[in-house]
């Protein structure tokens, strides 16, 4: 319970020093009233995630996933955009937590893991935006490198839940801005937050 609870403290932190990064782009500007909760949050997805995570090397990673998962995700939601100086500096932090986690663990083969993982999540929505540049962008596949480092190193079970999450959770995110009549059939959506939040649950429940 006491690293669920730090866990949670920590990354609540952590999203509210990064909220800045939003206002790095015009477009992809949020009202400052949206930090503090943002923040809460970021810290309770990690508090929760870490209760069921029973080694302490994973901690780190479960608080970068929810940190920046959360901001990326009201930004996309707002603006149908995931910038770089966000994704930029989400992969910069996974990076060297990853090792960390494989020196901690010994489970050097993770890292290769998490390379062929980012490297398959990349290919296969840079296929699909190639096939529909209408439906999905290239932020969305610069995040599907990144949440394809965290699928690979839980395993091809996590992989292939964040994979086939994002999908749905992103088609069932499409389908109710229809339904609610805040889109058309040739409106685009957010993907983004269907990502994210299969790639959190995968994560956290099958690494």
């Amino acid at each position: 319970m006491g690293a669920a609870v730090a866990t949670a403290l920590a990354t609540a932190a952590l999203a509210y020093a990064l909220f800045a990064l939003a206002g790095r782009d015009p477009r992809t500007v949020l009202p400052e009233r949206a930090r503090l909760p943002l923040a809460l949050l970021a810290g309770v997805l990690a508090g929760a995630g870490s209760a069921v995570t029973a080694d302490w090397w994973t901690l780190p990673l479960v608080a970068c996933l929810a940190a920046f998962g959360a901001l990326l995700s009201a930004i996309d939601l707002r603006s149908k955009l995931l910038p770089n100086a966000v994704l930029v500096r989400f992969t910069a932090a996974t990076i060297p937590l990853l090792l960390l986690a494989a020196g901690a663990s010994g489970q050097w083969g993770g890292l290769l893991g998490a390379a062929a993982g980012a490297t398959a999540l990349f290919a296969v929505y840079f296929v699909l935006a190639l096939v529909n540049p209408a439906g999905m962008g290239m932020g969305d596949v610069k995040l599907a490198a990144v949440l394809g480092l965290f699928g690979g190193w839980a395993g091809a079970s996590a992989w292939l839940a964040t994979l086939l999450g994002g999908f749905l959770l992103g088609g069932l995110g499409g389908l109710a801005v229809l339904l609610f009549r805040r889109g058309s059939r040739g409106s685009t959506f957010p993907f983004g937050p269907g990502m994210l939040l299969a790639a959190f649950a995968s994560f956290v429940l099958l690494a």
